[in-house]
């Protein structure tokens, strides 16, 4: 826990997998249009701070190819209502955004994001306590 704290401090985003390294869905993974992804969700871990978003890494994998993954990250808004890119890869802003809309299209995401979000800052209240 203590690269966890040393992340809180510098006000970098944590993986949820890095918190809750036992839990079954780690990561999320879904096909679109015949691509696989996997998605680790990131979130701030300041207490004090009420952001209510979360770092979305996108991975593109190839498990049949000799092909290194590709990936893009972006800042999406747990409300719903927007993303930021910060890193696109190989992939162009209409493709990042059929991706994230089809990611995101069903509310169980949203809440499930949601929910992390919250878990995320009560372990962070906990590891500064």
């Amino acid at each position: 826990m203590n690269a966890v704290l040393s992340k809180i401090a510098k006000g970098i985003t944590v993986c949820s997998s890095e918190v809750f390294p036992n839990s079954d869905d780690d990561y999320f993974n879904f096909v679109y249009i015949g691509k696989i992804f996997l998605v680790a969700d990131s979130y701030c871990m300041n207490p004090d701070c009420s952001c209510e978003e979360t770092v979305l890494n996108f991975v593109q994998v190839y498990p049949r190819e000799d092909r290194k993954p590709n990936s893009f990250i972006i800042r999406y808004k747990l409300s719903g209502r927007g993303y930021k890119i910060h890193d696109h890869g190989n992939f162009t802003r209409r493709e990042i955004k059929a991706v994230v809309r089809y990611f995101t299209a069903d509310e169980i995401i949203l809440d499930l994001l949601n929910e992390r979000y919250k878990e995320m800052k009560e372990k962070a209240k906990e590891i500064i306590s």
